[in-house]
C-alpha cells in the first residue's frame, strides 16, 4: 500500500503535464517574459508612468496662453438708473434682466522661475516613476528566480528520494532473503525495513513539497494552470570581479536613479519657493460677448500689461526655502548611505555566490566517492560482512550528495540573480544565462545493483 501511494505520488508530480494537458512547462526566459506581460505589480508601474507623462505635458501647458470663456444671465430686484438733481429726469443705464459675457485671455511673461520648475518637477517624476518600475521588475526577477529555480531544486530532490526509495527497497528485500536463509539477524532486517518507511516517506513529503512550489511559480507567471520548469539549474564560469559589480551600482541602478529623481525634485521646490518671492507679469486681455447689455461704463475690450508682487508673506516663502534647501541636503545624504549600502550589498552577494559555487565543486567531487562506497556496501552486506546500518547510512551519504549539490547550485543561482538585483544589472539576465553551464542529473538506473531475484524487490511484510 505504502508502496503504491509513493508511485501514485511520483507519477502525478513527474507526468502530471503529460496526463493533464493543462501544464505549461517553460524555459525561464519564457517565464521571466509571462511575468513581464501578466504581473499586475509591473503593470501598475507602468500605469503610473503614463499618469507622470500626462502630467508632464499639463505642466509644459503652462507656458501657453490661458484662454477663458464666462457667461452669466443676470436678474436685478429694479433697473439701474441715474438721476440728476434737482433736474426730475432719470436716465435706465442697466434694466433688471441682461446678459453678461466675457472671452478672456492671459500669457505669462515672467514668473520667477516658477513655470520652468513645476516643468522640470514633472520630468523629474517621469524619471522617479521610470525607476519605480525599473526596480519592481528587477525585485520581480529575483522573486521568479528564486520560484523558478526552486522548483527545480524541488523536482531535483524528488528525483533523488525515488532513488533512495528504490535503493531501500532492494536493501529491504535483500535483508528479507538472507533472514530467510540465517546469514543475518532479525535486527538487521528491522533496521532495513525502518530505512524503507523513511525514505518512502521523504518520498511522499519531497512530491508534496513540489506541488507547495509549483503553486508559487504559477503565481509569479499569473497562470491559472501549473506551471513546470524547462531550464535546469546551472552555475557560471568566468563572471567579472565583484569590484566591477561595484561599478555597475554607479552607472544607472533604478534605486541610485530614483533618489537623484527625488532629488531633482527637491531642488525644484526650492527654485519654485524663491520665485514665490518674485513678481509674476503677465499680457492679458477680454471681449465682451452681449455688447448691447453693458453700460455706458464697461468697455467693450481690453487689453493691457499686469503685474502681481507680494510685498510680505509673514515670511513663509524664506521659510518655505529654507524648509526645501534641507529637503536637497536630505536627500543627498540619503543616496550617499544607499549608494554605500547597495555596494556591500554586492560584496554580500558575490560572495555568497562564490561559496556556492565551491560548495557545489566540493559536492560535485564527493557523489562519485559516495556512490563508489554505496555499492561496496551492498555488496559486502549481501556477502555478510556489513551491516544494514552500513548500507543505510552509505545510501543516505549518497542521496546527501547528491541533494547538496543541487542545493549549492540552487544558492548559486538565487545568490546570482540578488547580485544582479543588487547591482542593477537584472535586466541583463538573459546575457549572462547564454553562456550558463546546466547541471545536469545523474544516470540514476545505473546507480542501483541489479536485483537479486527474477521477481525483484517486493512489498517488505513480516
Amino acid at each position: 500500500m505504502m508502496r503504491s501511494k509513493a508511485i501514485c505520488l511520483l507519477g502525478l508530480a513527474l507526468l502530471g503535464p503529460c496526463i493533464t494537458g493543462y501544464a505549461e512547462r517553460l524555459t525561464f526566459p519564457q517565464a521571466l517574459e509571462k511575468m513581464k506581460e501578466r504581473n499586475e505589480a509591473l503593470t501598475a508601474t507602468q500605469d503610473d508612468v503614463e499618469m507622470r507623462g500626462l502630467e508632464q505635458a499639463a505642466a509644459r501647458g503652462l507656458r501657453y496662453p490661458r484662454v477663458e470663456l464666462e457667461a452669466r444671465h443676470l436678474m436685478l430686484n429694479d433697473p439701474i438708473r441715474i438721476s440728476v438733481d434737482p433736474v426730475p429726469v432719470s436716465l435706465t443705464v442697466q434694466d433688471d434682466q441682461f446678459n453678461q459675457g466675457q472671452l478672456k485671455a492671459s500669457l505669462p511673461l515672467y514668473t520667477g522661475g516658477r513655470i520652468e520648475a513645476a516643468v522640470r518637477a514633472s520630468e523629474a517624476r517621469v524619471n522617479e516613476a521610470q525607476a519605480e518600475g525599473r526596480k519592481t521588475e528587477e525585485a520581480l526577477t529575483t522573486e521568479l528566480a528564486e520560484r523558478y529555480f526552486g522548483c527545480c531544486l524541488v523536482e531535483s530532490n524528488l528525483e533523488v528520494q525515488a532513488f533512495k526509495t528504490r535503493t531501500m527497497e532492494e536493501h529491504a528485500y535483500q535483508a528479507r532473503r538472507l533472514l530467510e536463509e540465517g546469514i543475518i539477524a532479525r535486527v538487521e532486517y528491522l533496521n532495513a525495513k525502518v530505512a524503507l518507511a523513511n525514505a518512502r516517506q521523504e518520498h511522499q513529503s519531497a512530491a508534496r513539497d513540489l506541488a507547495i512550489v509549483r503553486e508559487g511559480l504559477a503565481n509569479s507567471v499569473v497562470s491559472e494552470e501549473e506551471v513546470y520548469p524547462a531550464s535546469p539549474l546551472f552555475v557560471l564560469n568566468d563572471l567579472e570581479t565583484r569590484e566591477d559589480f561595484q561599478a555597475y551600482v554607479d552607472t544607472g541602478h533604478p534605486v541610485i536613479d530614483l533618489l537623484a529623481s527625488k532629488e531633482s525634485l527637491a531642488k525644484q521646490a526650492v527654485r519654485a519657493e524663491k520665485g514665490a518671492n518674485r513678481p509674476t507679469v503677465y499680457l492679458f486681455g477680454m471681449h465682451e460677448l452681449f455688447p448691447n447689455d453693458l453700460t455706458m461704463l464697461d468697455p467693450e475690450w481690453a487689453m493691457g500689461l499686469g503685474m502681481e508682487c507680494t510685498l510680505f508673506d509673514g515670511f513663509q516663502s524664506k521659510n518655505k526655502t529654507a524648509a526645501a534647501r534641507v529637503q536637497v541636503r536630505k536627500v543627498t545624504h540619503l543616496r550617499q548611505k544607499i549608494e554605500r549600502d547597495l555596494k556591500s550589498l554586492v560584496v554580500k552577494r558575490y560572495e555568497e555566490m562564490q561559496k556556492a559555487r565551491e560548495q557545489y565543486d566540493t559536492f560535485e567531487a564527493t557523489i562519485e566517492l559516495a556512490a563508489e562506497n554505496m555499492r561496496v556496501r551492498t555488496c559486502a552486506f549481501e556477502e555478510g560482512f556489513a551491516s544494514s546500518i552500513d548500507v543505510v547510512d552509505a545510501a543516505l551519504s549518497h542521496a546527501r550528495a547528491l541533494l547538496g549539490r543541487y542545493k549549492a547550485a540552487y544558492d548559486f543561482d538565487l545568490a546570482f540573480f540578488q547580485l544582479l538585483e543588487a547591482s542593477g544589472q537584472s535586466t541583463r539576465c538573459m546575457d549572462y544565462l547564454d553562456r550558463a553551464v546546466p547541471v545536469t542529473a545523474p544516470a540514476f538506473e545505473t546507480l542501483v545493483s541489479e536485483t537479486p531475484a527474477e521477481d525483484g524487490p517486493t512489498e517488505v511484510t513480516e
